[in-house]
C-alpha cells in the first residue's frame, strides 16, 4: 500500500473508529450457542488428546456449552499454552496476575483461565481491548460477546476492559499478545488509524509492568511478522526465546503462528 493510500485509509479508519466508539450501546446479553461435538475430530489420536485436555483442564462444561468453532479454538490455545509450559514451570509463580492484550471478543478466556489455574491460584485475569465496540454482523459488539464468555466462566477475578493497553497500570506476571500489530498494513486492514500503531511503546510498557518472575507470550502470523517482532524487542533490548512455529491438530490456520517468549526472572531475561 502506497504512503498516500495508507494515509487515506487511516483517515477513513479514524472516522469510523470514532463513530463506533461512541455508539457503544448493547442489543442485550449475548447467549452462547452450544453445538454438538460429535465427529469433530476424525483422528483417534486427536480425540485422545482432546479427552486428555478435557480431564486435565476441567473442560467438560465448555465441551457442552461452546459452539464447535469456539471449542476448537479454545483447545488450540490450550495446546499452545501447553507448549509454553516447560519454559514457565521453574519460575515459581505463586499467584497468577494475568492480562491479555488485544482480546477482541475474548473467546479464549476459558482456555486462559483453566490453563493458568494449573499453574497457581488466579488472582486476576484481564482482557484489554482498544476496539471493544467493534460491531459484528449480528449487531453485537466485541464487548457484548466478551461479557457472554465471562458470564459463563463465572469468575469474579476475570474482567474485560475496553481501553488502550498503554493506560493499563496493574502489574502482571503473565501476559499474552495473540497477533499484535507489528506492521502497519494489518492494523489498517483491521480498521484502526495509524496513530494507534505504537508497537515499540506497547512492548516497552508491557515489559516495564511485567513482574519478576513473569512471562510475555507473543504469537505472530508467519515468519516475517515474527522477524519484525524480534526487531522491536531487540531495539528495546528485551531478551526473548524463539519457540518457532506452532501447529495444533485442533485447529489449522493459513499461516502457522510463531511463538516468542519474554521471560523476566531474578536471573535472566533470555
Amino acid at each position: 500500500m502506497s504512503p498516500m493510500n495508507k494515509r487515506l485509509h487511516s483517515l477513513f479508519n479514524k472516522a469510523r473508529f470514532a463513530v463506533r466508539s461512541r455508539l457503544s450501546f448493547s442489543l442485550g446479553p449475548v447467549r452462547l450457542k452450544a453445538a454438538s461435538k460429535e465427529g469433530l475430530f476424525g483422528d483417534p489420536h486427536v480425540r485422545r488428546r482432546e479427552q486428555e485436555f478435557i480431564e486435565r483442564y476441567d473442560f467438560t462444561r465448555w465441551h457442552k456449552r461452546l459452539g464447535a468453532q469456539d471449542y476448537r479454538l479454545n483447545l488450540y490455545v490450550l495446546d499452545l499454552l501447553e507448549a509454553c509450559r516447560p519454559h514457565m514451570a521453574s519460575l515459581g509463580i505463586e499467584r497468577v496476575r494475568a492480562v491479555d492484550v488485544g482480546s477482541r471478543t475474548f473467546y479464549y478466556a476459558p482456555a486462559l483461565f483453566h490453563f493458568y489455574r494449573t499453574l497457581a491460584a488466579v488472582e486476576r485475569l484481564h482482557g484489554v481491548e482498544f476496539d471493544a465496540y467493534r460491531r459484528y454482523r449480528t449487531g453485537y459488539t466485541a464487548y457484548d460477546y466478551a461479557q457472554a464468555y465471562l458470564r459463563e466462566l463465572g469468575c469474579p477475578a476475570a474482567a474485560y476492559l475496553p481501553m488502550d493497553f498503554l493506560g493499563y497500570r496493574e502489574p502482571f506476571n503473565l501476559c499474552t499478545f495473540f497477533l499484535p500489530f507489528v506492521t502497519e498494513d494489518p492494523l489498517l486492514h483491521w480498521g484502526l488509524p495509524l496513530e494507534s500503531f505504537l508497537p515499540y511503546r506497547l512492548f516497552e510498557h508491557a515489559y516495564h509492568h511485567l513482574e519478576s518472575p513473569g512471562v510475555l507470550i507473543i504469537t505472530n502470523k508467519g515468519l516475517e511478522e515474527q522477524a519484525q517482532q524480534h526487531r522491536i524487542l531487540d531495539s528495546l533490548q528485551i531478551g526473548y526465546r524463539n519457540l518457532g512455529p506452532f501447529t495444533s491438530p485442533f485447529y489449522s490456520y493459513d499461516l502457522p503462528r510463531y511463538v516468542t517468549l519474554v521471560i523476566k526472572s531474578g536471573f535472566s531475561t533470555d
